[in-house]
């Protein structure tokens, strides 16, 4: 008890949660000035109460707070909801709209981030890629006609829902606009968002300037602006395979690098002791403009807030309590944002942060002796186990895979994208210093940009080289909420054991990872001798697994046949079926998975084979897969839409 006293936070914390997650799920938001009214009632109830009662004094008050906090977190949560609403109509028309974020270069498309003028409603606008197109920037309005629509809302066998995603993005539907039915209007706006998106599209644009291949000029933009729109999909699956895909996001890592520097730039100025609160105050801004700058990321936030609350500690003269700042920091930024809760960045660093201040304090003495080099590395690797510790149940809910050579990659990568980040900071401070001398730039510039070439080029050989090992991602371990909620009271059960050593403890815990354990069994008996297919990262994805051995297909390049038990599954990719002759014994194919570049016709491919089922993949045109799911139809072939129906799961 001593403990929860000392996090206040907490007791303010768990009522905001309840608020946000009924309204999330249940939708309270008109009963929301029940408890508030309520708990106000309490409240002023408990000044009242005679001396005689005074010992009911804390308890009334702290229900009528925790009262109140449910309906702030409900009205919070609902106001957000709100904004994100699908409310369009059925019908084309002309909407007038503002640019408010980087637009994104697709292979066709120009991808844009749009507020409505009229209804202030965020949605997705997709514009055809022209020379026009391509030269927008954030501020400008523009004009189109088309629907807007809502966001698919089939979720993937992970559990991916991406119309939810979006939601809690604050975006409320996507229209895709045709040739000619557009136009960029004369007007321009401004405000601090906007400011923000055109610093880091002038900064992105700076960034092409400098001569670096895609794979630096993506990390370059991941570690300076938490940008990651440019990191290609292969260089983020090395990341995840290697488990250091974290460092591609700014978070605590990053804040505090980049804290030290200024730290360290503010002291050549402010070095004497009267100007030690100007110092702080000074750092806490640049702070703030960073985080502005990069657009308010969940994870920098997180890390910018408690950052704020160590510089404020150290101008009073105070000491803080890591865990009342931890969770201070997840209060104030869920009343701002309440849809952070259901964001998965928001989820993992929160998490990987409180598994560090639970688990780091349970060390041995050891770990803090020894010379330097030893600490830093051992630190690294000490860190690196206790945030897997604290990320993996998300992990596998989320993934369902596993990195087995996470702690010699943290210990060789950590280091190398410290220095990489460093020569980031030095790039761009060498190049703000360049501007007084433009002459000078390539020569100021040369050594930092080289030597951060040569950084990537060694971080992106060692991520390929463990990518490529035997057993380097363990997948197909998704766990379900429930398993999630087991292992972190069994694991929590453990550290209070090691903590308090009491050994009823250690048996809940036990019991606890042992109920987990044949939960996960049962599952596994349960869906052996099965197969998924879904939409994976823009191509066709076929997981199956014969008894308890599990085979992921991810991208097929030419047709491919399975043999399921004695039921064939055929992946029609290329016309290779067109030379089968039809005959009056047709081959029995138990599934078609027709995927993206076929036009196949299901009349031709019916007078050849003997279709049991056929599923459309989620890579075909939308023209191409109603085409075939109406040919299914009229030949009476059950069929099924991985992009309207979602992933599909067979038993044999």
């Amino acid at each position: 008890m001593e403990v929860v006293h000392r996090i206040p936070f907490l007791k303010l914390l768990l009522p905001l949660l309840i608020g946000i997650i009924l309204q999330y799920y249940i939708d309270i938001y008109r009963w929301s000035m029940i408890p508030i009214s309520i708990g106000c009632g309490i409240i002023l109830l408990s000044y009242i109460v005679t001396a005689k009662h005074q010992h009911y004094h804390r308890y009334l008050f702290g229900v009528g707070v925790s009262l109140c906090l449910i309906g702030i977190g409900t009205v919070s949560t609902g106001l957000r909801q709100e904004a994100s609403l699908f409310t369009f109509p059925d019908i084309s028309q002309v909407y007038d709209a503002v640019i408010t974020d980087i637009p994104q270069e697709k292979p066709y498309t120009i991808n844009l981030k749009v507020e409505l003028s009229d209804t202030r409603k965020q949605v997705v606008c997709y514009l055809p890629k022209n020379k026009l197109s391509k030269g927008l920037r954030a501020g400008d309005h523009i004009s189109f006609f088309g629907k807007i629509s809502k966001f698919e809302s089939s979720i993937d066998s992970e559990g991916f829902d991406y119309e939810a995603f979006m939601r809690n993005k604050g975006y409320a539907g996507v229209i895709f606009v045709k040739n000619g039915e557009w136009q960029q209007n004369e007007s321009s706006s401004s405000g601090v968002k906007i400011w923000s998106s055109r610093c880091r599209q002038a900064v992105l644009k700076y960034y092409h300037s400098l001569d670096l291949s895609e794979a630096e000029f993506g990390i370059l933009s991941a570690l300076s602006l938490g940008y990651t729109d440019s990191l290609s999909d292969d260089l983020v699956q090395s990341f995840r395979t290697t488990g250091t895909a974290h460092l591609l996001a700014i978070s605590g890592m990053h804040m505090i690098l980049f804290y030290s520097v200024i730290f360290f730039i503010t002291g050549l100025v402010l070095y004497q002791s009267r100007f030690r609160s100007a110092r702080y105050v000074l750092v806490i801004v640049l702070l703030w403009i960073y985080l502005l700058v990069i657009g308010f990321p969940a994870s920098a936030v997180r890390a910018g807030s408690a950052l704020t609350f160590l510089c404020a500690a150290k101008i009073r003269g105070v000491q803080l309590y890591s865990f009342n700042t931890f969770f201070a920091c997840a209060f104030i930024m869920l009343v701002w944002n309440p849809l952070w809760l259901f964001d998965i960045g928001f989820q993992l660093s929160f998490s990987a942060v409180l598994s560090m201040l639970v688990f780091l304090p349970l060390l041995p003495d050891f770990v803090h002796k020894g010379n330097k080099i030893f600490r830093y590395f051992i630190n690294i690797v000490v860190i690196s186990v206790v945030v897997q510790i604290g990320t993996l149940p998300l992990c596998l809910y989320y993934f369902g895979v596993f990195p087995s050579y996470f702690i010699i990659t943290n210990l060789l990568i950590i280091p190398l994208f410290t220095l990489a980040v460093y020569i980031a900071l030095c790039i761009i401070g060498v190049s703000v210093f360049a501007l007084l001398s433009p002459l000078a730039a390539d020569y100021l510039l040369y050594i930092p940009i080289e030597s951060f070439k040569m950084v990537i080029k060694v971080l992106t050989t060692i991520c390929c080289f463990f990518e490529q090992l035997p057993l380097a991602l363990q997948d197909g371990l998704r766990i379900n909420l429930i398993s999630v909620f087991l292992i972190w009271t069994g694991v929590s059960a453990f550290v209070f054991f090691v903590k308090y050593n009491k050994p009823r403890l250690l048996i809940y815990g036990i019991s606890i990872l042992l109920i987990f354990l044949i939960m996960n069994i049962y599952d596994m008996v349960q869906y052996k001798d099965s197969l998924t297919v879904r939409y994976n990262r823009g191509q066709p994805s076929v997981q199956y697994s014969i008894g308890f051995t599990g085979i992921n297909h991810t991208g097929f390049t030419s047709n491919h046949i399975i043999n399921l038990k004695g039921q064939l599954y055929l992946v029609l990719v290329d016309d290779g079926w067109k030379n089968t002759r039809s005959s009056d014994s047709r081959m029995d194919i138990d599934y078609l998975h027709i995927v993206q570049g076929n036009d196949v016709s299901m009349s031709v491919v019916s007078a050849i084979f003997n279709i049991k089922k056929v599923i459309l993949d989620g890579t075909l045109s939308d023209y191409h897969s109603k085409r075939l799911a109406l040919e299914c139809e009229k030949l009476r072939i059950p069929y099924h839409q991985v992009s309207d129906d979602g992933a599909l799961r067979i038993f044999f």
